[in-house]
């Protein structure tokens, strides 16, 4: 026999086993197509055709930054509950907290200011410990400024001696 002596098997019976193996994989392959279909819709900024990996990698990414966002969530619900719960005085006046992910989350309650210009003060403080400020937002909560701060990460010192100093902010 010419050709290395291996006899090509052509069997109906191999050709309907394969062909009945495909069939079970194709409803599981349109569920499959249909649940990632189903999450690239939920992906804010993915391209239209985007194949499975990019949409795995993009979904982690969006986790993560749900994650950021539950975390500086979570620092301001502190902020506040400490200030709801208190009935008044000193406790309630200051609260500074911290949150810690992939970047460094301060939520910060300032007593009514005397002058104008809360904001800046604490800004001021990330400038004199050099650390890079990402964002920053500003609201009143019954006189009191309501300060949060997004920064780049920082030394838990750096941290520490930070919320210290808003902390002591007139």
């Amino acid at each position: 026999m010419a050709g290395g002596g291996h006899r090509l098997e052509l069997s109906l019976a191999t050709m309907t086993a394969r062909t009945e193996a495909a069939e079970l994989r194709r409803p599981q392959r349109r569920t499959m197509a249909a649940l990632y279909a189903e999450l690239a819709s939920l992906l804010p900024g993915l391209r239209y055709r985007a194949c499975r990996a990019d949409i795995v990698d993009a979904a982690m990414e969006h986790v993560k930054v749900l994650e950021d966002t539950a975390a500086v969530l979570e620092a301001y619900r502190a902020v506040q509950a400490s200030g709801a719960g208190a009935g008044g005085g000193a406790a309630r006046d200051r609260e500074v907290s911290v949150s810690y992910r992939e970047a460094v989350y301060f939520a910060a309650r300032l007593p009514a200011a005397r002058r104008p210009g809360a904001l800046t003060r604490v800004l001021e403080v990330f400038d004199r410990r050099g650390v890079e400020v990402l964002a920053a937002t500003l609201s009143r909560a019954g006189g009191a400024a309501v300060v949060t701060v997004t920064t780049a990460t920082a030394a838990p010192d750096v941290v520490e001696t930070i919320r210290a100093d808003i902390a002591r902010i007139e």
